[in-house]
């Protein structure tokens, strides 16, 4: 395989990885602007406005949060209450339209969903707004953003120590001694990336793995990067 090919695969896998994490940012914004929209809507069942067009459609609109694992505990919480507060407020009785106790039903639904009730703090106006806590998701996003710089380095260690080689063990060689002499984690990690891609495309790997798991075992006793 050529330096070319190789770079080019590797460009491909980060590419992947960035896309993913797109849409993970996607999908969690998603989530927190239906929170806020459902915050509105509760507000405005308070205020004593008529919300059942509004509430049905947020209902039809995220619906598939039911069986998608999408929400963390805290959006179950936020949501929770916020579905309480409309309960509260959007009361039913023999007269109302059928729409409205269809709504007072998928509340219920929804209220299987229940766990601790979350933080609640009121704006200088009175309107509630919910405390989004992000603790876990903060180093969840860290650690991508680390993963992210260690592919971009390997990339870059990969392009210098392929030139003038014709083929990926060449580098793998190479890479390996780094990781072992310099104690390097990004060399070991490249070595890994490199010695799986070649598992995969039927390459014997053993004296490789052997060789891996030596400098790990080195890089383990390095105190400096205990």
């Amino acid at each position: 395989m050529s330096q070319y090919e190789v770079l080019r695969t590797l460009e491909g896998v980060l590419e992947s990885f960035l896309e993913r994490v797109v849409l993970l940012k996607k999908n969690r914004l998603d989530v927190l602007e239906g929170i806020n929209s459902l915050d509105d809507i509760a507000q405005s069942s308070t205020d004593g406005f008529e919300i059942t067009d509004r509430i049905g459609e947020w209902f039809a609109e995220h619906n598939r949060w039911l069986t998608e694992d999408t929400l963390k505990t805290g959006d179950i919480e936020g949501i929770s209450r916020l579905l309480s507060d409309i309960k509260t407020s959007f009361k039913t009785t023999e007269d109302s339209s059928p729409a409205k106790k269809k709504i007072s039903s998928v509340i219920d639904r929804w209220d299987s969903l229940k766990g601790t009730l979350p933080d609640i703090k009121k704006t200088s106006q009175g309107s509630h707004k919910m405390v989004l806590k992000r603790g876990a998701e903060q180093v969840q996003e860290e650690s991508i953003a680390l993963f992210d710089q260690t592919l971009k380095r390997c990339l870059n260690m990969l392009a210098r120590s392929s030139i003038n080689k014709k083929h990926l063990l060449s580098a793998l060689d190479d890479s390996l001694r780094t990781a072992s002499i310099q104690k390097n984690k990004d060399a070991l990690l490249l070595s890994a990336f490199a010695i799986y891609y070649l598992k995969q495309n039927g390459y014997k790997i053993e004296p490789y793995v052997k060789r891996l798991k030596e400098a790990e075992r080195l890089l383990k006793g390095n105190k400096s990067d205990v």
